[in-house]
């Protein structure tokens, strides 16, 4: 698969300068040690997920991928388990006979099916255990666990009840760094995790060498000699974020597109997204005052700017905890960054949206 080829990377061959990464999840992996990997949205935490997968195979380990994007509550986590568990037949086969016993499960010809039940979550532990019981080394990816963060409780549960019946199972999460993943990382004394949180990967953007060196490498894969002012301005506006510099070089290499009607259409396509995302994250939050500390991190803007902006859109004066409290989630959503207690935002196509009002 080419650099430029929108879809995740599944092989090594596929994968650009994440090497020591990806040597550091399968080293954390086959030392039986649960594993986040963490980043901002279009780094490649995906990418990265599923060739190790790959790897993992290839070492004759059993990898179940589980995508949970857009999975609300026990039975879309029910759901993206058993289509993972399709795509897996190494596993499937192995559990064939357990999960026919289990209510809400049916099996057919193209594999699990899931029916209305009563009990989700116990359907999910029986799946788990059956897993766990009948596979052998088995490693569960977990991909954008925040989506479960109504469930965070019982899933709480069930994850230390894996943890403590069944070493053989090793699960892997990504996600954004608030909510259940939040949960997950830093367990209080009464959290069923307490004590055995997965250990941290986390994944930055490309550094400004390496970004110029992705787009040199895809073009190349096309026969392109793109002039270097031009892959310049590219990394100038796109940053070192793979999922953008990916959606440019396709605009070039696949769509033919000429360099700066690329640029364009890569900026207004890469603002749907994140808006879209950040529509996402606002669901049940307080929108007035998150967009305005996101509007003044664009800037970018220390504490007390981020607290008069946002005390500014509520036209009320605003508690120093409830700024903190909004600023964490902002951090730990990786839509805001904090070096030298100044906040700022570090994706292009975010800052673009918020700074050309392009959300309200």
């Amino acid at each position: 698969m080419p650099l430029f080829n929108l879809n995740p990377k599944e092989s090594l061959r596929e994968l650009f300068g994440r090497e020591k990464e990806l040597e550091e999840l399968i080293r954390l992996v086959k030392a039986k040690r649960w594993t986040a990997v963490l980043g901002p949205r279009m780094v490649g935490k995906t990418s990265l997920l599923r060739v190790a997968g790959t790897e993992l195979k290839r070492a004759k380990m059993k990898v179940v991928y589980v995508n949970l994007w857009g999975a609300k509550g026990t039975n879309g986590l029910l759901r993206a388990l058993a289509r993972g568990l399709n795509d897996e037949k190494s596993i499937l086969q192995k559990i064939e006979d357990a999960a026919r016993r289990i209510e809400g499960v049916s099996v057919g010809t193209g594999g699990i099916s899931i029916s209305i039940s009563k009990r989700p979550m116990t359907t999910v532990s029986d799946l788990l255990e059956a897993i766990g019981d009948q596979a052998g080394d088995c490693v569960i990816e977990l991909d954008e666990v925040q989506e479960l963060a109504a469930i965070s409780g019982r899933l709480l549960k069930l994850l230390a009840n894996i943890f403590n019946t069944h070493p053989n199972i090793v699960f892997v999460f990504t996600g954004s760094m608030f909510g259940l993943m939040k949960t997950l990382l830093e367990p209080e004394s009464s959290s069923p995790l307490y004590g055995r949180s997965p250990a941290k990967l986390y994944i930055q953007p490309f550094t400004r060498e390496i970004t110029f060196k992705f787009l040199k490498k895809g073009f190349e894969e096309y026969n392109l000699a793109i002039k270097d002012e031009l892959i310049g301005e590219a990394v100038e506006r796109l940053d070192g974020i793979p999922g953008w510099l990916t959606l440019y070089g396709n605009n070039v290499a696949i769509r033919k597109l000429p360099h700066q009607k690329a640029l364009e259409e890569t900026v207004s396509e890469g603002i749907r997204i994140v808006r879209d995302e950040l529509e996402h994250f606002l669901e049940g939050r307080d929108r007035r005052a998150y967009l305005a500390a996101l509007k003044a991190a664009a800037t970018p803007a220390r504490w007390a700017e981020m607290k008069g902006a946002v005390e500014i859109a509520k036209a009320s004066a605003v508690n120093d905890a409830t700024i903190y409290r909004i600023i964490e989630n902002l951090k730990a959503a990786m839509l805001v960054e904090e070096k030298e207690n100044v906040y700022r935002i570090s994706d292009p196509m975010l800052r673009t949206l918020l700074l050309t009002s392009q959300i309200t």
